[in-house]
């Protein structure tokens, strides 16, 4: 009896090392097989659901755009940056000196005039140090006192490049930092 228990034992567990082997083996293969296969089926799939070719897509992206009246932009987003950041010393109503530090932004979606920008960026700085000198701590310290910021500054650079890049604009320019004290 001992011996017929012993070659059960003997034969159920070598059949659930051999079986356990395979499951470890054969699951984890299973789930890379069906990832793989979801990886490959899932934009097919997606593109026989839509219908839309990326033409038609396109299409009417222009159209939307058309209708509201917007440009569409012809290329990707080129950011320089106007480093160092601009220290700008500021008064308050009463007088009293406050100080401004701001690191800026401007976007174009030209090279050339990303380049442009980088060879007057000495220019650039001075004007918006001279533009941002005459501004007061109250009108800073509000959202549309900074928007207003960023306005004028962006109309002081467009001044300021126009000889140099004839077709191309700048497009907006951001703060990246911005410390009012």
């Amino acid at each position: 009896m001992a011996d017929a228990a012993g070659e059960v034992e003997v034969e159920g567990s070598a059949g659930k090392s051999g079986g356990g082997l395979i499951k470890k083996i054969a699951m984890p293969l299973a789930a890379v097989i069906l990832l793989a296969a979801g990886i490959v089926a899932g934009p097919i799939v997606m593109n026989m659901v839509s219908g839309d070719t990326e033409q038609e897509t396109a299409d009417a992206e222009a159209a939307a755009l058309e209708v509201a009246g917007a440009v569409r932009p012809d290329g990707p987003a080129l950011y320089q940056s106007l480093l160092p950041p601009l220290v700008i010393n500021i008064k308050d109503a009463g007088g009293s000196p406050h100080y401004m530090q701001m690191s800026m932004e401007a976007m174009s979606r030209d090279q050339s005039v990303v380049n442009a920008i980088r060879e007057h960026t000495p220019v650039i700085r001075n004007n918006l140090i001279l533009l941002y000198g005459s501004a007061t701590y109250e009108s800073v310290t509000t959202r549309e006192g900074k928007e207003k910021l960023l306005q004028e500054g962006l109309s002081e650079i467009q001044s300021i490049l126009e000889p140099h890049i004839g077709d191309g604009e700048v497009e907006a320019l951001y703060f990246t930092a911005l410390v009012v004290q």
